[in-house]
Order: C-alpha cells, then sequence, then structure tokens
C-alpha cells in the first residue's frame, strides 16, 4: 500500500457549492413537477410508452432532490469519501454511506427507464404493418398499438432494472469500519487525520474492501457494458454501453419509420418522427451530462490526482443539471408540450387547432363551416 505524505484535505464546508445545491434544487424540484404535469396532462403522446417516461420523471424529480436538497454531499478526494450536509443528516441523522447508496440506485433506475422507454418505441414501430390491414390495402395504423411484446422484451426489462438494485445492495455492504477506515488513512494519507473530525464522514478503499471493486465494476457495466437481448425486432445479441444502446435503437428506429412511411399516413409519420427524436435527445444529452462527472468520480477512485476535492465537487455541481436538462429536452423537441406551455396548460379551445380542419359542405347556398376534430396519432 502506497503512503501520500503530502496529501491533504480541507474539511471547510463549500460554502459556494452549497448555496448552489439548494437553490438549484428547489428550481430544479418545480421543473421537474412540471415535466411530470405534461405527461399526465397530454399522455397521448407517449401513449405507448407512458410508462417509462413518467417513471423516468418522476425519478429524475427524486433524484434531483436527494442530490441537491437531502443529501448536499462533498467529496474529500484523493481520499476516497466524503461527507453529506443536507435533510437527511442533518435532521435525520442518515449515515452518508446509506445516502449514497440511494443516490446510485436513483441514478441508475433513471437510466433504465430511458433505455426502455426507447426499447419499447422501437418494437413498436417494427410491428407496424405486421398486424391486420384496412379494406382499402392500407395497414390500420392503430391495430399495431395491441401487438404483444415479445417475453424477451419483459426479461430485458426486469434484467436492466434489476442490475439497478443489485448495485444498491452490493454497495450497502461495502463500507469500512471506524476502526478500518482510521487504521487506512493513518497509513495512507498521514497528514489528512483532519477528515475524522468530520462526524458522518465515510471512507472507502478499493485495496482494503473487496467489496467496492464489485460495486465499482458494475457500476462501470452499467455505463460502459448493457446487454440487448434478442427478440423479434433485433436480430443480434450484442453487448452495448447504456448510451450506445439508446443511439443504436435511435438511429434504427428513424431507418425503420422511413421504411413505413409508404404504409403510414404522413401526418402520423411525422409524429413518430417527433417522438423518435425527442427520445433520442434526452437520452443523449442527459447521459453525457451523467457520464462526465460519474466517470470522473470514478477515475479518482483509482488514481491520486492534484486538486481532485474541487475538480469531484465541481462534477457533482454539473451532474445536478442531468434532471432539469432532461425535461428542458423534453419540452423543447416536443411541439404538442411547448404549445401547451403557450397555452398556458389550457385545454384546446373550439377555434382552429393543428388538430381541427375546415369542412366545408357541397351546397353552394351554404354560409355553415363545420369544424371536424382529427385524432392525434399514437406516438
Amino acid at each position: 500500500m502506497y503512503t501520500y505524505s503530502d496529501v491533504t484535505v480541507d474539511v471547510n464546508p463549500p460554502t459556494i457549492l452549497l448555496k448552489f445545491y439548494t437553490i438549484h434544487g428547489v428550481f430544479a424540484l418545480f421543473f421537474n413537477v412540471l415535466g411530470v404535469f405534461l405527461i399526465m396532462k397530454n399522455p397521448r403522446i407517449v401513449k405507448l410508452y407512458r410508462g417509462f417516461m413518467l417513471n423516468m420523471q418522476i425519478l429524475s424529480l427524486l433524484a434531483d432532490a436527494q442530490t441537491t436538497l437531502l443529501m448536499q454531499p462533498v467529496y474529500i478526494f484523493p481520499i476516497i469519501g466524503g461527507y453529506t450536509n443536507g435533510v437527511w443528516w442533518n435532521i435525520f441523522r442518515m449515515s452518508s454511506h446509506l445516502q449514497m447508496g440511494i443516490f446510485l440506485l436513483l441514478l441508475y433506475l433513471q437510466v433504465a427507464s430511458i433505455v426502455c422507454a426507447i426499447v419499447t418505441k422501437f418494437h413498436v414501430v417494427s410491428n407496424i404493418g405486421k398486424v391486420g390491414f384496412m379494406k382499402s390495402g392500407k395497414v390500420s395504423e392503430n391495430k399495431f398499438q395491441s401487438s404483444k411484446r415479445p417475453l424477451l422484451f419483459w426479461i430485458f426489462v426486469v434484467f436492466y432494472h434489476s442490475c439497478a438494485f443489485l448495485i444498491f445492495g452490493i454497495f450497502c455492504v461495502s463500507y469500512l469500519t471506524k476502526r478500518e477506515a482510521v487504521d487506512l488513512v493513518k497509513t495512507k494519507f498521514p497528514n489528512a487525520m483532519n477528515v475524522f473530525s468530520l462526524e458522518n464522514v465515510e471512507i472507502y478503499d478499493l485495496e482494503v474492501n473487496k467489496w467496492m471493486i464489485g460495486t465499482t465494476s458494475l457500476i462501470a457495466s452499467m455505463l460502459v457494458v448493457g446487454w440487448i437481448f434478442e427478440f423479434p425486432s433485433v436480430k443480434n445479441l450484442n453487448f452495448q454501453s447504456s448510451l450506445l444502446i439508446s443511439l443504436y435503437f435511435s438511429v434504427r428506429l428513424l431507418k425503420k419509420l422511413r421504411s413505413k412511411r409508404l404504409i403510414i399516413s404522413v401526418r402520423s409519420f411525422r409524429g413518430h418522427q417527433i417522438a423518435v427524436t425527442s427520445l433520442m435527445a434526452q437520452a443523449t444529452i442527459p447521459f453525457i451530462v451523467i457520464i462526465i462527472p460519474i466517470g470522473t468520480i470514478v477515475y479518482f477512485f483509482v488514481h491520486v490526482v492534484p486538486n481532485a476535492q474541487y475538480i469531484s465537487n465541481a462534477m457533482m455541481a454539473i451532474y445536478s443539471f442531468h434532471s432539469s436538462l432532461s425535461t428542458t429536452v423534453m419540452i423543447i423537441s416536443t411541439p404538442q408540450y411547448r404549445k401547451m406551455i403557450r397555452r398556458g396548460f389550457r385545454s384546446p379551445t373550439a377555434a382552429i387547432s393543428p388538430q381541427m380542419t375546415r369542412v366545408v359542405p357541397n351546397s353552394a347556398n351554404s354560409a355553415t363551416i363545420r369544424m371536424k376534430k382529427l385524432s392525434t396519432p399514437d406516438l
């Protein structure tokens, strides 16, 4: 075991970071509630994968609240460890270790939800044209909704969500006792013993506690390695990252849609295209904001880097934006949500809207204009 006698740790609470957590946490709470409201107010927009999208939005709300208000984590790198300053500790005296476990659980449940939403959309689009035909010879655009999802799809869903709970379970047992932590710091960082002036500090080490190796490997595998199960819409069994899974299915979705444009209406095609673009953006942009900070922190697990304490806290500030950014991307990339906000969340009026068209009677003497409501395509 190496000794880093030149390493010192600043145990003073980072005032700017803690104020940022509080201010951003309150804003993110209301903004994520807006995202939940938009999905529930107009469920037809994401009807076929509404459960996963609503699940992800609620998890985003909880994850933001956990990070910025309830937890408020501060890392003490290059020592692998940290402490918390939020509600969980100040009021309920919950250990920093358990708070970190909840943080990881919510993080990876969000990843699972968005990946499953994209896979669901891919399965639905792949089944367009495979179920029932209208008398005119064209495909009934609504019949494919009822097509059953294959068993391996549900195995994929259960497996991907189970990984999050597996990470949580292994992390919960990957802690050091107080005596082990003191001995570790005394041996490895002799000039950083001041960290134990913090009552709720938690210390970890990959050499002393082998459980941390399992936890770190699972964290990396969830971000870097994921499993695509082979079901009717997927031809190959591959190992990909969660980000690559999302991009893989998003690109295939766009290709599938182009091949289906002759058997569905232009309006339905446009609706599906908007949904796919929105899902792709929600998967890619927030994932980048997650992977860069978490990847940097995981890197500090195995490398002693100068000023790592300040870099890691800056990374956590960046990470806290991912849920708000996801909601922003969802609103910007979905025209129906933008229209709802511009209307002040009011229901469509009798005025002509994108869902209404004028139908003029054949009679030349009639001055009456009838309004015919067009159904919104299920996306």
